[in-house]
């Protein structure tokens, strides 16, 4: 008899207590993230819960800084008063960043900046390149990332794993509550992120000898090992071979997965769990994917776009991910192909603005990705093209056509594009939601309302349909399947206008005669 992790068991990465995601990996993103939010979200949580408890109830509450876990007062004070030394370093590499910017930089407009290498913090000398932008007054700097990877700041002591059976699709939003153990059918484990302990997990077909084995690798014995062991169940039969055609399937939010002449693709990778009753019936999960995935893709650094969760749980099937490139190195753009080496991927490819990859039997263009980032200087962005032969498929993700004239200029070099995938979130989250803890200072309400993490709205998308031509284009669900909750803060109706903007999207594409479809939960579609 061989075990495998049950479908219905999630497996949650935790960074310093806190869910685990991509700007929580990199140590000067998380030092900001602790002080500057999820300090304040504790103390304000052990001051008041019931505060807390009132507001998570609340619909048009949803995201904001509040801990899904009132019940569990005395175990997050006990947590929070016990890791206040870890804290305390990441405190220090936060007032060292906090001294280059508001202290020292200030200082400096346009004499020479070498003093400056002198003045730096210990926990930033040697770690950061400092320089002037082209008005020759304005000094800014970089950090030397593999440096900050490479220093006492960045810990993998501090990453885990929390296992726990999922009952139901909707998940409640983890962004902002501590990962502890909040019952006994949970199971906090101490284990570095890129550890292989969590593939021989994932991948499964494990004897009894095998899994008892893993557990005391994981540092578990008596009761906690047999709570590990549960979370196992025979390895099912293997299934019947499937058909190998060229395929897509919509998998759910932005991820879509495809397979042309047996080489296989996934892109943004977000999946839902099964096995449990009263789960969504028509959708893919985990039990879908093939045993390889060749190539996978990420178009930007968000958490519904880049998640841990699903990556960790895949890891051990995937050859080679492809990312957008990042040049800024900076605390609202550190790189992303440096975040999934560190996460255990081992082949990551770096791809610049309109380079072309051969990917098999098929060829990966970046394409520019405009927008939906808060008007901050982020380059770890990309549409991909997909070419499949003398098919196209374009997965342009939350891309803004704030530049209407751009995909007509991209259309030039690329030719028209049989298929169109896109987001029309066309009015997001304010960019503080995700970018607030980095900021120097706050921004006041009226302007960061105004710099929103917007996708297309209609006339946007329009002019991206018109442009490249396309025979059928597919709008993602944007956040509506349940299990998105987890990380997303979406409430919408039918008056909200991302779905009006959506809807005369697909009815342009259909009054042209081509193929126009909102998506939502499983989609499969020619390719």
């Amino acid at each position: 008899m061989r075990y495998s992790l049950r479908q219905d068991v999630a497996v949650e990465p935790a960074i310093a207590g806190w869910y685990g995601w991509s700007y929580l990996l990199p140590p000067q993103t998380l030092a900001r993230y602790c002080h500057n939010r999820f300090d304040r979200i504790v103390e304000s949580y052990l001051d008041d819960p019931q505060v807390h408890a009132a507001a998570v109830r609340q619909r048009r509450m949803h995201g904001g800084p509040w801990i899904h876990a009132h019940e569990h007062r005395d175990a997050i004070e006990a947590w929070y008063r016990e890791t206040a030394p870890r804290r305390a370093r990441l405190d220090e590499l936060f007032e060292a960043i906090r001294h280059l910017e508001e202290d020292i930089l200030p200082r400096y407009h346009g004499e020479c900046l070498d003093p400056v290498y002198q003045e730096l913090p210990p926990a930033l000398a040697g770690r950061v390149e400092v320089f002037y932008g082209r008005d020759n007054r304005t000094a800014d700097y970089r950090f030397v990332e593999p440096l900050m990877y490479a220093s006492e700041y960045y810990d993998e002591s501090w990453q885990q794993v929390r296992f726990r059976p999922i009952t139901r699709d909707a998940r409640e939003f983890a962004l902002t509550t501590p990962v502890l153990e909040y019952g006994p059918e949970q199971l906090l484990v101490d284990v570095p992120l890129n550890s292989p302990l969590l593939d021989t997990v994932f991948r499964g077909g494990l004897t009894r000898a095998e899994l008892d084995a893993l557990a005391a690798e994981f540092g578990l014995r008596g009761e906690r090992a047999d709570r590990f062991a549960s979370y196992f169940e025979p390895t099912p039969a293997p299934a019947a071979p499937g058909d190998d055609g060229d395929v897509i399937e919509y998998v759910g939010h932005a991820c879509v997965f495809v397979r042309h002449r047996g080489t296989t693709f996934l892109v943004d990778p977000v999946l839902s769990y099964g096995g449990y009753p009263g789960g969504a019936a028509d959708r893919f999960t985990f039990a879908d994917l093939p045993e390889r995935i060749d190539h996978l893709l990420i178009t930007h650094n968000h958490q519904d776009h880049m998640l841990f969760e699903t990556l960790l749980r895949i890891r051990h099937r995937v050859g080679r991910v492809l990312v957008p490139r990042s040049t800024n190195a900076s605390l609202v753009d550190p790189g992303l192909g440096g975040i999934l080496r560190r996460l255990g991927f081992g082949d990551v490819v770096e791809v610049d603005d309109l380079e072309t990859l051969s990917c098999g039997p098929a060829e990966a263009v970046a394409l520019p990705f405009l927008g939906e980032h808060g008007d901050l200087r982020i380059r770890s962005k990309a549409g991909w093209l997909l070419r499949f032969g003398e098919r196209s498929v374009l997965f342009a993700a939350d891309s803004t056509n704030i530049s209407p004239t751009m995909y007509t200029k991209v259309a030039e070099v690329i030719g028209p594009v049989d298929t169109v995938f896109i987001g029309m979130e066309s009015i997001g989250a304010a960019a503080s939601w995700i970018y607030g803890p980095l900021y120097g200072e706050p921004l006041d309400r009226r302007t960061d309302q105004s710099r929103r993490l917007n996708g297309s709205n209609f006339p946007q998308a329009r002019e991206i349909v018109d442009a490249l031509e396309p025979e059928a284009v597919y709008v993602y669900a944007m956040g509506l399947e349940p299990w998105m909750g987890v990380v997303m803060a979406v409430d919408y109706d039918e008056s909200h206008p991302s779905i009006v903007d959506s809807d005369l999207l697909v009815r342009h594409v259909r009054d042209k005669g081509g193929t126009a479809e909102r998506l939502h939960l499983r989609r499969t579609l020619a390719l």
